[in-house]
């Protein structure tokens, strides 16, 4: 790509954090039903849910309390209620629950601050605000963690905001789909691409699931509770789309059996890559169905950048007494009589935990490394972990522009998140060359533009722009269209190559783009590899999510699609556990919920 003064960067230092960061399903459903079938019953213009001045309060409570964001090697304290591994926003958000209620908690992570995969950056140039990781909130605003915390969260500077626009689908040749939450909007877009009928018996046929799968999503599968809404939706057979339909099924089989319009279809079926599935995966049936109710709501994402809710967390939480220690790696999760008790770190520092030990992180790596000396843990539960499989990469590309871009369709100029490619035959094709090693000839995009409800985020009149490709082989072997040669993996060459295919896509979508770069970012799949251990070799969704590896089998089947490891007082929260990515909270919620005997 002819870059001009254009200032390109790769990678990432070891500055970043080393919790989670997630993209994946919503946790409860307010009026869901009445949402789908009016097609997004939701404020049109902004969901400026939370408001009021960014606050300084969680500075101002660092310098009030002792040791909150103490750097390795402060003296504090060694014993606490619940010990995080982990800072990310799920371990954040179950600490905020769990010192609210007055338990000692300390989260350790071993890079410089708190927040994981959702954070803000300057990565381009001076003034120009990226996203480092994850982007729109959309599973967080409309779910439970929200509306508890929210207003607390306001006082420490978090508020979000969206454009009319959701999400939507764009064509080389000018055809396009878009979907807004407004009902009226959205109903006119059906029409125009003649499918309001086949939209209303598919949101008809599967609204009666939702009453069951709201609570699901932010539960723990293995509970009474769990068993019994499970139970209640596989004895329901009379839909058109009974669940066990929905659970087995393809999310290209669903909206390709239903609609004829290429570009409703494109507007929906990439998203399952976002949460760890390919178009033929089952289970994505279900994760369609979840993904088109959650985002008729909307798309929001904080004002100023995602890393606002990783400041606003944190500042709950050390403003409740909470102690987060940083640049602190740990090495082992210790064992008493089978039971966790504590870590150890790397420097041999041992922290004590007296009721529990939350970590945030992969089977493989806590069975392999964590608990790699812990008596009792049986061999099966050893062997599921060894063979917890990661599917496919992520590459993203942060760019600054010097002006805002323009679709030819004017109207997905407002925001939100939108697919950018060839149609569907290219995204089946790209999918199948990632599976093969190969990077694909025309990758899909997901395209963002975060200015365009968000100006503070650029200088005055320019933009940024994340363009994320999450149908990449984690370690390439080759090239799909032969263009250059790949021998060695995600190296920087073939890291700004791909990139350059990648921009080069994007404007066949918005003219002149690449004369409006001056500044661009490149993360690979090596690089999330290296600043993130859960990612395993580059997989922004902490192993692969399909039926096999998923539900009541997510992580691994020991635990039963729950939080509970094998080891007595330990929990696994994060991405790689149910419901999977995403930035929700779900899992950090429910453990603490069950700490503190909630119901």
């Amino acid at each position: 790509m002819p870059r001009g003064h254009a200032r390109s960067t790769s990678g990432l230092d070891d500055r970043l954090t080393a919790g989670q960061g997630q993209f994946g399903p919503p946790l409860s459903w307010v009026g869901l039903e009445e949402q789908l079938w009016r097609s997004g019953r939701v404020s049109s213009a902004s969901v400026a849910t939370i408001r009021g001045q960014r606050s300084t309060d969680w500075t101002m409570g660092r310098r009030r309390r002792r040791c909150f964001l103490a750097s390795a090697g402060m003296s504090a304290s060694s014993t606490f209620d619940v010990i995080f591994v982990g800072a990310g926003h799920n371990a954040l958000i179950a600490a905020s629950y769990l010192v609210k209620e007055g338990s000692s908690v300390c989260l350790l992570d071993q890079h410089a601050t708190p927040g994981g995969w959702v954070r803000s950056e300057e990565l381009t140039l001076p003034g120009f605000v990226h996203d480092t990781f994850s982007a729109l909130h959309p599973i967080f605003v409309g779910g439970p963690v929200f509306a508890e915390l929210g207003p607390e969260l306001a006082e420490h500077g978090l508020r979000y905001v969206q454009g009319q626009t959701s999400t939507g689908a764009s064509f080389p040749d000018g055809r396009s789909a878009l979907i807004e939450t407004d009902p009226d909007a959205l109903a006119a877009e059906l029409d125009r691409l003649g499918e309001r009928h086949a939209w209303t018996q598919l949101m008809t046929a599967v609204s009666p699931h939702l009453d069951s799968l709201g609570p699901l999503l932010g539960m723990d599968l293995a509970s009474p509770e769990a068993a019994g809404l499970l139970r209640a939706l596989c004895r329901d057979t009379g839909s058109s789309v009974p669940f066990t339909a929905l659970l087995s099924g393809s999310g290209r089989d669903l909206l390709g059996d239903r609609f004829a319009s290429e570009e409703l279809i494109m507007a929906w079926l990439p998203w399952l890559l976002h949460v760890g599935l390919g178009p033929h995966d089952a289970g994505g049936a279900l994760w369609s169905v979840l993904l088109m109710a959650t985002l008729l709501a909307g798309n929001p994402a904080p004002v100023g950048g995602s890393g606002r809710l990783a400041e606003a967390l944190t500042g709950l939480v050390t403003a409740h007494g909470a102690e987060i220690r940083t640049g602190v790696e740990v090495d082992a999760i210790v064992t008493t009589g089978g039971r966790a008790t504590g870590v150890r770190t790397t420097d041999g520092e041992q922290l004590t935990a007296t009721q529990a030990v939350i970590a945030s992180t992969t089977p493989d790596q806590l069975y392999g490394r964590l608990l790699r000396d812990a008596a009792g843990v049986p061999e099966s539960t050893r062997a599921q972990a060894r063979g917890y499989r990661y599917r496919r990469g992520c590459f993203q590309i942060s760019l600054a522009l010097s002006a805002r871009p323009r679709f030819a369709d004017s109207r997905l100029d407002a925001g939100g998140g939108i697919n950018v490619g060839r149609g569907l035959n290219e995204l089946m094709a790209s999918v199948g060359q990632a599976a093969d090693g190969l990077l694909p000839t025309h990758p899909s995009i997901s395209w963002h533009e975060p200015t365009a409800v968000d100006p503070s985020r650029a200088p005055a009149g320019q933009a940024v722009v994340r363009l994320q490709v999450l149908d990449v082989p984690l370690y390439p072997t080759g090239d799909a269209a032969e263009e250059f040669a790949v021998d060695a993996g995600w190296t920087t060459s073939v890291a700004e190559r791909f990139a350059d295919r990648v921009i080069a896509g994007a404007a066949q979508h918005i003219s002149g783009l690449e004369q409006t770069v001056v500044g661009r970012h490149i993360l690979s799949p090596a690089d999330l590899a290296r600043t993130n251990p859960n990612a395993g070799p580059g997989d922004h969704a902490s192993g692969h999510n399909a039926l096999s590896q998923a539900f009541t089998q997510r992580p691994i089947p020991a635990h039963r699609g729950g939080y509970a490891t094998v080891v007595p007082d330990l929990y696994l929260i994060g991405a790689a556990s149910w419901p999977g990515p995403g930035v929700g909270g779900s899992s950090g919620r429910a453990v603490a919920r069950r700490l503190l005997n909630s119901p």
